[in-house]
């Protein structure tokens, strides 16, 4: 049995208005026409749906039990008409994101958080990678938008660069080079200092830039991330160079204090897309809503 969608939409008109009349104006079409569809659906269904009674339909038991199930399947496809619209609008579906910590920690979170606020019905994930993992979770498209230092790349993956800027120095709260307005390799001599791991192509620029100035740093601590060696400089383990997005957090907290170094160390971040997979309209939306938000951290710190 093949029913006709409008055969069911006159139907379910007819038993929500009980008149012929006001079920033809509801699906805009004339009574008449009306009329010979509710007569189609009778013929192609084999049984009668309404009495005729002087002009009047009356519903059958039958009908009422066969109305049960068009309802619910036009509440159904209502439902997913609702769910289109907010797909289109970018207000439902779900994102998978990989992050590296510099971001991933604490600025993505707060990015999150913003974009989901009026977006109830989007769902987002977020793993935190080095920069390395990031690239491969985005190559395998495990994941729809990834963020990594620019110092990574693959055939399988495209990438825009959000910024680049100066790392920075950050010293413990009252510290005396403090007082300075931007540090050097000089100021730093003899002083302990906190080092990124060296597989970090970051820091051995950081290292060769010492070692031409010809300055001594004491080096008893190294850690993977700009979050950690923070935190160190924090307790007062020593002064450290890191990226500018976790020094101004942590100086947003009071727990460093941070200046530029001289000469220049440049970092950059980049987005990271599955080059063989389109873009969907959420992952743009949040791709668009970062880089204004990071733009806005920067210029604040």
């Amino acid at each position: 049995m093949k029913l006709n969608h409008r055969q069911l939409e006159a139907f379910r008109a007819m038993m929500e208005t009980s008149s012929v009349t006001e079920a033809a104006r509801r699906i805009h079409i004339t009574q008449p026409a009306a009329s010979r569809l509710l007569s189609d659906l009778e013929l192609q269904i084999g049984y009668p749906l309404f009495i005729r009674q002087k002009k009047r339909l009356t519903p059958t038991s039958e009908a009422v039990a066969l109305f049960e199930e068009v309802d619910r399947s036009f509440i159904g496809l209502s439902t997913i008409a609702e769910a289109a619209r907010e797909i289109g609008t970018f207000r439902r579906g779900a994102l998978h994101i990989a992050g590296l910590p510099a971001l991933a920690l604490e600025f993505l979170p707060d990015v999150i958080s913003e974009f989901c606020a009026d977006r109830p019905e989007i769902s987002v994930a977020l793993q935190i990678h080095s920069s390395q993992k990031v690239l491969q979770c985005i190559a395998s498209q495990q994941f729809e938008l990834g963020f990594a230092e620019r110092s990574v790349s693959h055939p399988a993956v495209a990438s825009e660069t959000l910024c680049e800027v100066p790392m920075v120095a950050v010293l413990p709260i009252g510290h005396r080079l403090a007082e300075r307005e931007a540090l050097t390799p000089q100021d730093m001599a003899g002083e302990s200092f906190i080092s990124l791991g060296l597989n970090y192509a970051i820091r051995q620029q950081i290292d060769a830039i010492f070692k031409a100035a010809n300055v001594e740093r004491r080096l008893q601590v190294e850690t993977q991330l700009s979050f950690a060696a923070g935190h160190l400089v924090a307790s007062g383990s020593g002064l450290s160079i890191i990226d500018p997005i976790t020094a101004n957090y942590l100086t947003r907290l009071n727990l460093v204090v941070a200046r530029p170094f001289e000469p220049s160390v440049s970092y950059a971040y980049q987005m990271l897309f599955p080059r063989h997979r389109p873009q969907s309209q959420i992952c743009e939306a949040f791709a668009k809503i970062t880089k204004e938000r990071l733009e806005q951290r920067l210029k604040s710190s």
